[in-house]
């Protein structure tokens, strides 16, 4: 099998011969990810030529093309950064706001010089920032919080405008990639170390349809879904399985709790999962590292599959080692070999 059965066949348990895996930074990987491209005028200067294999971050100090200026750590920090200073300031700007339009083709520039290099790998188009995300960068972390209990009917136009966007970039993905895009990967980090951000009732009234409505466009334009989600969201997995998301993406295993997962969520969808990456990763502790990826693919795999080991990304800011990515690479290859 290629990386693209093996992908696939993880992800319909369709009894592949071992798990999926995106190690990229040790050079070993079933994924070839691409990556929705600012316009123009946001790239660096170094940058304008560009393929979609390689993702292009916000300049620290110029605006994006949402209007949102970025800080980050110091150069080669690893670190994704943050919004300085949200641009929106009420909510009465909503219809006026000028929102990136995701039917410009700059987002997809250089896919056919990418595609090239994809061989015969599962490619996954990463369009980040979903929904919440990008509200609260838009307009504040506390100010969304305040205005979804206080200002819901506001609130709803603006999250339509938002997820309008990532509908379009969907529609862009099937209608350029002509079948060759084969995941469609974003975020949203819902939960804190103990519960949601909002309640689940609010999550259900104001984003479950508009979720659903972007999953049935990537669905109706040839891709599954990747959806990552940091911290406690266990509230919400019923949902997410009835939305249809396809692959599930953990990089807290412990603070989700890999029984609970395993009794309420094995065999229904694909996870993708990392070691804990605040609570073991860290340690650098061989044994500790292996004994945890042994018991993820014993309790959250099945034997038709349904398992992606991967490494985390921004590892050098919470101090994981690459040593610790080799053990755990290791550990996925010894235990996800279905043979």
């Amino acid at each position: 099998m290629n990386s693209y059965e093996i992908m696939k066949r993880n992800i319909q348990f369709d009894c592949p011969e071992r798990i999926g895996l995106r190690f990229n930074s040790l050079g070993v990987s079933d994924v070839f990810r691409i990556f929705v491209q600012p316009p123009q005028r946001c790239r660096p200067a170094d940058a304008q030529n560009v393929r979609m294999d390689k993702k292009i971050r916000a300049t620290p100090g110029q605006a994006d093309e949402w209007g949102c200026i970025w800080e980050s750590l110091e150069e080669g920090s690893g670190d994704m950064g943050q919004v300085l200073h949200p641009p929106m300031k009420s909510l009465d700007e909503v219809d006026s706001y000028p929102f990136p339009d995701p039917h410009d083709p700059c987002h997809f520039d250089g896919l056919e010089e990418a595609l090239q290099l994809s061989n015969d790998k599962f490619v996954q188009l990463n369009s980040p920032f979903c929904l919440f995300e990008r509200m609260h960068f838009l307009y504040g972390f506390s100010e969304t919080l305040r205005d979804l209990a206080l200002e819901p009917q506001k609130m709803e136009s603006f999250i339509d405008k938002v997820i309008d966007y990532q509908i379009g970039i969907a529609e862009m993905a099937g209608k350029l990639g002509k079948g060759r895009i084969h995941c469609f990967d974003t975020t949203d980090d819902w939960g804190t170390q103990t519960n949601m951000f909002i309640s689940p009732k609010m999550w259900r009234a104001l984003f479950k349809p508009r979720y659903k409505k972007l999953i049935d466009a990537i669905h109706a334009n040839g891709m599954v879904i990747r959806f990552h989600s940091d911290g406690r969201i266990n509230a919400i997995f019923p949902d997410l399985i009835e939305l249809g998301v396809d692959i599930l993406n953990f990089h807290q295993p412990l603070l989700v709790g890999i029984d609970e997962v395993a009794g309420q969520l094995t065999g229904k969808v694909c996870f993708e999962v990392s070691a804990d990456v605040q609570q073991t990763l860290p340690t650098c502790d061989e044994q500790k590292i292996k004994n945890e990826i042994k018991e993820i693919v014993q309790k959250w795999c099945t034997p038709k599959g349904g398992l992606i080991g991967i490494e985390y990304r921004y590892g050098k800011v919470l101090g994981i080692s690459e040593q610790a990515l080799r053990w755990e690479l290791e550990a996925f290859q010894q235990y996800g070999n279905f043979k």
